[in-house]
């Protein structure tokens, strides 16, 4: 059994690895961007996907495209 949770990580371990707060990665699984599935009431990310998973860049998407120009 404790094989199958080495293959997953909480919430909170994937936003320590993403660099992204647990409501933002809790806000990536809500817009279907990431999967996770819920064990009781804890949601886990299989790292398999996490590895492949890229987040969009940091910050504010109006405030980026305007310091891009």
């Amino acid at each position: 059994n404790t094989n199958i949770f080495k293959s997953y990580v909480t919430v909170s371990e994937a936003a320590k690895l993403l660099n992204r707060s647990h409501s933002q990665v809790t806000r990536y699984i809500k817009s279907g961007r990431l999967h996770a599935e819920k064990r009781g009431s804890q949601l886990f990310i299989k790292r398999s996907l996490l590895a492949k998973f890229q987040p969009p860049p940091k910050g504010n998407p109006a405030f980026r495209q305007q310091s891009e120009k």
